[in-house]
């Protein structure tokens, strides 16, 4: 198919048949380089983000909901997402914000209201506490009338949905690469690769715990993760947000030779961790390689205002 759907409320969301790219830049000269570009699915709501809603939105019209609450930062691309894609199958929105509010939204957090999401901003303290059960139960409790979806999509059925991001067209690559925030979109990589394929998860914050999250949601997939799983630490350029000016060159360099944008918290990351496995031959020479653009770029231009810098020049 070259696309799924799913009929949710009284829309028909299609998933099209993202465009396979091979990338020729002199950094990945030793391999064949390619990008499932799920970045080109829409401005807002892109790469791995719609699969992991789509499931989602799909249980709470079943269940009789038609108000969808979820949690982020205040530059979350997760955020941007819900907002647009509950826009467009008749759902409410409400999104829990970590931080206080500021006196003026960035650019996400306005794209978000104006698709209609309520925003409710809490205490950096309160956030942490978010995956507690007792802290669940609360906020069920505080918004009984919407279905309560993890921050990041971080759930069986976001997994279930990143399933759909490979396809009979990427079963030939030795290896799938992917950055990894909440493991949600690794997990449905894992679930769905052939099983002599190498999937490798890049991840772009310090914490080490990855499978032990995957299997909270999901305990029945440690053979799976054993068998094709590696993650790959020490990318994060200082943890979940951070940057360096290494980092900023790499991407404006990237996207001179290539004209693709990566965006410097996930994608940007991810996409420098492949070449230094590559200069080390971690990766192996002459390997087809896959690489999953799981989109970000929404958050471009709030992370351009906020530092006074430019990624991407012509």
């Amino acid at each position: 198919m070259s696309f799924f759907e799913t009929r949710i409320n009284s829309a028909k969301l299609k998933i099209p048949l993202s465009k396979i790219q091979r990338i020729s830049h002199t950094d990945f000269d030793s391999i064949e380089l390619f990008i499932k570009r799920d970045d080109q699915i829409d401005d807002n709501l892109s790469g791995n983000k719609l699969y992991k809603l789509i499931y989602n939105l799909e249980r709470a019209r079943s269940l009789g909901y038609m108000s969808i609450l979820t949690l982020g930062g205040a530059y979350s691309n997760h955020i941007a997402a819900t907002a647009s894609m509950c826009h467009s199958a008749g759902f409410q929105s409400i999104g829990i914000i970590r931080g206080e509010r500021p006196k003026n939204i960035n650019p996400t957090l306005a794209y978000a209201k104006k698709c209609g999401m309520r925003l409710q901003f809490i205490s950096r303290e309160d956030y942490r506490k978010k995956d507690e059960k007792e802290q669940i139960e609360e906020t069920k409790l505080q918004h009984p009338d919407s279905f309560l979806i993890p921050e990041g999509g971080s759930n069986l059925l976001g997994i279930l949905g990143a399933k759909r991001m490979v396809d009979e067209r990427t079963n030939d690559f030795d290896y799938i690469i992917t950055a990894i925030g909440t493991g949600t979109t690794f997990a449905g990589l894992v679930k769905a690769a052939k099983p002599e394929q190498c999937i490798v998860g890049i991840p772009i914050h310090k914490h080490d715990r990855i499978i032990d999250d995957i299997l909270k949601i999901y305990p029945s997939f440690q053979l799976q993760m054993q068998s094709k799983a590696r993650i790959v630490n020490g990318y994060h350029c200082g943890g979940y947000a951070k940057w360096d000016i290494s980092l900023v060159n790499f991407i404006g360099d990237f996207y001179s030779q290539t004209k693709i944008k990566l965006d410097p918290i996930y994608t940007g990351k991810a996409m420098m961790a492949i070449k230094d496995l590559v200069k080390t031959n971690r990766i192996e020479p002459n390997s087809k390689v896959l690489f999953i653009h799981t989109g970000g770029i929404q958050g471009v231009k709030g992370f351009e205002e906020r530092f006074k810098l430019k990624l991407f020049y012509d």
